[in-house]
């Protein structure tokens, strides 16, 4: 039984670097998406307030996707707060994501049967309609508090999918576990913005590991921007 369990998680790794259907072995390098998972579609059980569903997602390319900056939310400290209207961007990116990644159903046609049942989604959208008509004849405090209150019904009721959902979506979309850019850090970052100026080319040539085809950009951009930073710290230090 225990080994069974081994030789069933060997070979989930072994999988993890396999591109499916010929087999090549992918040790390293930038890939579509579909491409390192081996499939362009595929059916899993995603989380959902809690429980779980069954969707098909599709495997997307970089350029399918919104401009998101993954090496900055996995390698800068996260604010304790943000802005109402950083929010509202983030939860916008995340839409975008799951559109693109959501097969069957689709992302409208989940829309559509979440909001046709959802009686709680249904009601927050009349007290947004009563609340609107409050604050026109309000004024002063009562109305910074009232409007703080719409803020946050209008957040709920502006976004159909439970947060479990979009964030897991995104997190597929991106293939942020299935891409080694979780190992990076802003050391090996500014290391390789060095040797790509010491021996020409771009950082994330002298970046190993396995990588989406969106991920090298990505890379290039945020360690030229690390490495200029360091270069311009060095130049006030030796002065």
């Amino acid at each position: 039984m225990f080994k069974k369990f081994i030789k069933e998680a060997v070979e989930k790794a072994l999988d993890r670097r396999t591109v499916r259907p010929d087999k090549n072995l992918t040790v390293e390098g930038y890939h579509p998406l579909s491409e390192i998972m081996g499939v362009m579609y595929e059916w899993l059980l995603i989380p959902f307030r809690g429980t779980e569903i069954l969707v098909e997602v599709r495997y997307p390319r970089s350029t399918q996707l919104p401009e998101v900056d993954k090496l900055n939310s996995i390698l800068e400290k996260r604010k304790t707060k943000y802005s109402r209207q950083e929010i509202i961007d983030y939860l916008n990116l995340q839409e975008q994501c799951c559109e693109a990644v959501l097969n069957r159903p689709t992302f409208q046609e989940l829309e559509i049967a979440i909001y046709g049942k959802d009686k709680v989604l249904e009601n927050k959208k009349k007290q947004l309609k009563e609340i609107e008509q409050q604050l026109k004849k309000l004024s002063g405090k009562e109305k910074i508090e009232l409007q703080k209150k719409y803020n946050e019904i209008e957040l709920f009721a502006g976004f159909i999918l439970p947060d479990d959902t979009m964030q897991t979506l995104t997190k597929i979309a991106l293939g942020i576990d299935h891409s080694d850019i979780k190992k990076l850090t802003k050391e090996k970052l500014i290391l390789a913005y060095n040797k790509a100026r010491l021996y020409n080319g771009k950082p994330s040539d002298y970046i190993p590991g396995l990588f989406t085809d969106g991920d090298r950009q990505n890379i290039d951009e945020y360690a030229t921007l690390l490495g200029s930073k360091e270069e311009l710290d060095a130049r006030k230090r030796s002065k």
